[in-house]
């Protein structure tokens, strides 16, 4: 998810035309990659690349509309196997949100399978594995990728497990509480985050904590995200629970170690 930016596998995608377009897409800069994906396919329609990356970035702009979907649709069967793996993921994850399972599956299941991608191959295991966790019948006959599942488990960190939650409630829905966290987290990434480059030094991300506690406590989320911004000093220079990854140390500060006093009011 991290540092706030979905995938870090674009270069495996890019041709020479839309670099840019890719450099944006990383940096989580949906509004302006779309733009450079759109100059980009005014010299060249056809550009898979382009294509894919103005799709994606509209929908992280938080923007649903059909052409998005029907360009990952017709990329999910691109000769191009990242292109098309990574099509169907997104793609996987916007009929997921529309509650149709079973296409949710079959296109998480195609990601997961082809793609040769570290970044993608977790994050469409991870989602899958929440997919099946909700819908268990869907995976009874297919025993060889719930093997495949249970052997990467213990690849998937606290934040990309946050990000590969369900993108329903617990009744087959969005709760309308979670609304805010959406475009607040969009407004983060695109305004707030940029400005503040990789200062965040908290697991995980402050843009996947405020999504997350958006989700459990609806409105709530707003203040728990300003409690941890103020906290963060003071977690760092403790140093305790250190998370090792590629770049450098970060310290593990989840959701579930600040709600404790909203699980013990609701009697849990």
């Amino acid at each position: 998810m991290l540092p706030g930016i979905l995938f870090f596998f674009t270069p495996l995608l890019c041709s020479a035309g839309p670099d840019l377009a890719a450099d944006l897409f990383e940096e989580g800069r949906w509004t302006e990659c779309s733009r450079e994906c759109r100059r980009v396919l005014l010299s060249d329609p056809a550009d898979e690349t382009a294509r894919l990356l103005q799709a994606v970035s509209s929908l992280r702009s938080g923007r649903t509309n059909e052409w998005a979907g029907d360009t990952l649709a017709a990329l999910s069967r691109s000769r191009r196997p990242e292109v098309r793996a990574m099509a169907a993921y997104e793609l996987g994850r916007v009929v997921w949100a529309k509650n149709d399972a079973g296409a949710a599956f079959d296109l998480l299941r195609k990601a997961f399978l082809e793609t040769r991608s570290q970044p993608l191959f977790l994050r469409s295991g991870c989602s899958l594995h929440t997919l099946l966790r909700d819908f268990p019948t869907l995976g009874k006959n297919d025993p060889s990728v719930l093997q495949s599942l249970e052997t990467c488990r213990p690849l998937w960190t606290l934040e990309l497990r946050e990000e590969c939650a369900s993108p329903l409630g617990p009744q087959g829905r969005e709760p309308w509480v979670a609304t805010p966290g959406r475009w607040v987290v969009t407004f983060y990434r695109n305004q707030i985050a940029p400005a503040i480059g990789a200062r965040c030094s908290l697991e995980p991300s402050c843009s996947v904590y405020f999504l997350a506690a958006s989700r459990k406590h609806g409105l709530l989320g707003l203040p728990m995200l300003a409690d941890r911004l103020v906290r963060e000093p003071s977690v760092v220079a403790e140093g305790r629970h250190p998370v090792q990854g590629d770049g450098p140390t970060r310290f593990a500060d989840p959701v579930s170690d600040h709600d404790a006093w909203f699980r013990a009011e609701g009697g849990e």
